[in-house]
């Protein structure tokens, strides 16, 4: 489990430094698609590197497609809500 939180913080993180690097280099990009951006990385780094939460926490899953789906929305919500959600799920096990 603590495997895993390593993982997605450090996937987290790397997709914050994309995202503002695309921002940087993209000025006049539409800020309401930053989120979009940030969640197509966070699911294509997800993808890429087999790191999946349901799959990890032993949830089962028809598709594979939607554990990675459901790990890249994390990953893009950025490193500091993956340690918030790491802390909460330590409290509660």
């Amino acid at each position: 489990m603590e495997q895993l939180l390593g993982k997605v913080t450090a996937i987290a993180f790397l997709v914050e430094v994309l995202t503002n690097t695309i921002k940087a280099s993209l000025p006049g990009l539409n800020r309401q698609y930053i989120p979009f951006v940030a969640g197509s990385l966070g699911v294509a780094l997800a993808w890429g590197t087999g790191v999946g939460v349901l799959s990890t926490l032993q949830i089962p899953v028809r598709h594979i497609l939607l554990d990675y789906l459901v790990t890249g929305v994390v990953i893009s919500r950025g490193a500091n809500m993956v340690h918030d959600l790491a802390k909460t799920l330590s409290v509660s096990s």
